[in-house]
């Protein structure tokens, strides 16, 4: 049983280090990305492969990003 609690624990920290890491190593890397539909390419991936374990308003952050460029998902 306490290593149910350890893993429940273990992936909880995870999940909200992987929302904090991977949001902000996003943007930096897209900052180094010549083109909008690289940009695009990246946001969507990223999204679309974490779309489960993003926060609401991180999904909405990530949505807005890509209804000027070229669509939602």
């Amino acid at each position: 049983m306490l290593d149910t609690k350890n893993s429940v624990a273990a992936t909880t920290e995870r999940q909200k280090n992987i929302n904090n890491i991977n949001l902000n190593t996003l943007f930096n890397f897209t900052k180094s990305l010549d083109s909008d539909v690289e940009k695009f390419l990246v946001i969507r991936a990223f999204y679309q492969l974490n779309y489960f374990d993003l926060e609401p308003n991180d999904r909405e952050v990530l949505e807005e990003l890509l209804k000027p460029i070229g669509g939602t998902k």
